[in-house]
């Protein structure tokens, strides 16, 4: 018999079991750790399209303005295409005459995805049958495109679309009800513009400029309140002789700041959308010059900037304080942009003499070629200019003879704040 030590006799010795890790998914994440994951999407555009696949997804984003502005900083909004005016002017309602759209070149997939699920021929406005069959485009900011119907019988009604949105439009009238005491004054023709706010995408307001003889004043609609309200009059110093309609239709607007031209090229009238008020500066001796092309808008960082063009050479001004204290607009650089253009527009090159500023935005500059004696058979090359890094990029080709609105992707609605019919779900 074996003794009570054998090894035959010990107990079975217990087996070790492994322990089996829990699975990680995405939804193991916290919200900081996957906003860190859509800081690295590449654009808005796919942004969008990952924040919309669950409610989580929604909330993190829509939840945090913190998330937004870093988002923005990184990846501008890009830019769809744009808005072209009709040909012509519409003089005949009954003659259909409709906004164009081109968009630009994209290679972001998503963004490609947007533009062909969006309405960019404005169905939804044409389908109804007691407008006019004629739209004229005004403005183009924070998504929106701001349109007025062609009727000129009377004061054609306004609508402001949203193209991604497809079916979202809002009509009002073009002005505010004449039975406002002292609405004496003359409309400045197309001077409507749109305000928008990053962190409020569902409101809007739009701004007409009114003037007489030596006065200029403001109306305002808000789409939260569907009025028009009438600002006070404010005089204005370096009025144009002998000129009736003293002021120049442009769509300038720069970080909450509108501006209009005298037709003289001399002053220019800035209004202040937080505040309201009106200042008039002469404008800087070079850019009084007729030839010059220049728009006001924003560099990448919100900061206000003049783009002008000489021929091929673009220059940016930025509002600086000179030595005397005063604040002014003061060159920043001058840009010759000869070697891009070659390398851009290759043996094309030749057949134009200048670039013109289209609009300036976000940090871009907008620029079509041109001949300085007008050709109708030679049409434009539409380029962007990054005013960062100073690089052009070719859009498109097409004949221009008219104003040029960019549409950029702005953020929809239900991916900022928690309001309306896009507030946040408590626990889903």
């Amino acid at each position: 018999m074996g003794g009570e030590g054998s090894p035959a006799q010990l107990p079975p010795a217990k087996r070790r079991t492994k322990s089996i890790p829990a699975t990680t998914t995405i939804h193991s994440l916290t919200d900081d750790l996957l906003l860190q994951i859509f800081l690295r999407l590449p654009s808005l555009a796919t942004l969008v399209r990952a924040a919309l696949t669950c409610r989580r997804h929604r909330r993190a984003v829509a939840s945090s303005p913190d998330f937004r502005c870093r988002f923005r900083a990184l990846h501008p909004a890009p830019l769809m295409g744009l808005f072209f005016a009709p040909p012509t002017a519409v003089l005949d309602p009954m003659l259909p005459a409709f906004p164009s759209f081109f968009p630009a070149r994209r290679h972001d997939r998503d963004v490609a995805a947007a533009l062909r699920g969006g309405d960019f021929f404005l169905t939804s406005i044409q389908e109804h049958p007691d407008k006019a069959h004629s739209w004229e485009i005004y403005d183009c900011r924070g998504g929106y495109v701001l349109l007025c119907n062609g009727d000129q019988s009377s004061e054609g009604p306004m609508a402001v679309v949203n193209p991604l949105a497809r079916r979202s439009q809002r009509f009002f009238d073009d002005g505010p009800d004449d039975t406002f005491e002292d609405c004496r004054g003359t409309p400045v023709l197309r001077s409507e513009r749109l305000l928008c706010c990053d962190e409020d995408p569902t409101s809007f307001r739009v701004v007409a400029l009114t003037h007489d003889e030596s006065r200029v004043r403001a109306s305002v609609f808000s789409s939260d309140t569907g009025e028009w309200k009438i600002h006070p009059w404010f005089d204005v110093p370096g009025r144009p002789r002998r000129s009736k309609g003293w002021l120049l239709n442009n769509n300038m607007q720069s970080n909450g700041f509108l501006y209009w031209l005298y037709t003289n090229h001399k002053y220019m009238v800035t209004l202040n959308t937080l505040t309201m008020g009106f200042s008039v500066e002469e404008l800087p001796q070079f850019l009084k010059n007729r030839r010059c092309s220049f728009d006001v808008g924003e560099t990448n960082s919100g900061a206000r900037c003049i783009v002008y063009t000489v021929d091929f050479t673009v220059g940016v001004m930025l509002r600086r304080t000179d030595s005397d204290g005063v604040e002014k607009w003061m060159l920043d650089r001058a840009t010759p942009l000869d070697t891009q253009l070659d390398g851009v527009l290759r043996n094309q090159k030749g057949n134009y003499d200048e670039l013109l500023v289209v609009a300036v935005r976000d940090g871009f500059a907008y620029l079509a070629s041109s001949k300085k004696v007008y050709d109708p058979q030679t049409p434009s090359w539409f380029l962007s200019l990054c005013l960062e890094t100073m690089k052009l990029e070719n859009l498109f080709q097409k004949a221009y003879n008219s104003g040029g609105h960019p549409y950029v992707m702005a953020w929809p609605p239900c991916l900022v704040g928690n309001y309306g019919r896009f507030a946040l779900e408590g626990s889903t």
